[in-house]
C-alpha cells in the first residue's frame, strides 16, 4: 500500500494474521507510517484475523497493542464471518463521528450502516 492512499483516508483497518507472528510484528511499522503520513484525525481499527486457525498471536497481545495506541481492537474470521460486521460498524461510526455537521454527513439512527456499504 502506498502512503498516498491513506494520506487522504478517513479510516484504516489494520489487519494481521493471528497465525503469523511476523504479520503482527509489522503492525507497529504500519501504524507509525499512517501517523506520519495522514491527518491526525484518521480513525484506525486493529484486527486480528484468521481466528479459525492455530494461533501464534494471543488475544491479549493484540489487545495490549491496541490499548497502547488507543485504538479499537477486534478479532475476526473472514472465512467464518465472525466479528467482521461489528468491526466495520465501529470503524464507520468512528469515521462519521469525526465529521462536523457542516460537512454534510448524517447517519439517521433508523438507517442500517450496512446499506450501500461496499465493504
Amino acid at each position: 500500500m502506498t502512503r498516498n492512499f491513506y494520506r487522504t483516508s478517513n479510516g484504516v483497518v489494520l489487519v494481521y494474521d493471528v497465525s503469523s507472528k511476523t504479520s503482527f510484528e509489522k503492525i507497529q511499522e504500519w501504524i507509525q507510517s499512517i501517523y506520519d503520513n495522514s491527518d491526525e484525525k484518521i480513525k484506525i481499527v486493529l484486527v486480528g484475523n484468521k481466528i479459525d486457525l492455530p494461533r501464534e498471536v494471543t488475544t491479549e497481545e493484540g489487545r495490549k497493542l491496541a490499548e497502547y495506541y488507543k485504538i479499537p481492537f477486534y478479532e475476526t474470521s473472514a472465512k467464518e464471518n465472525i466479528g467482521v460486521r461489528e468491526m466495520m460498524r465501529k470503524l464507520i461510526t468512528n469515521v462519521l463521528d469525526g465529521f462536523k455537521p457542516s460537512q454534510g454527513f448524517q447517519l439517521d439512527q433508523q438507517q442500517q450502516i450496512s446499506k450501500g456499504c461496499s465493504c
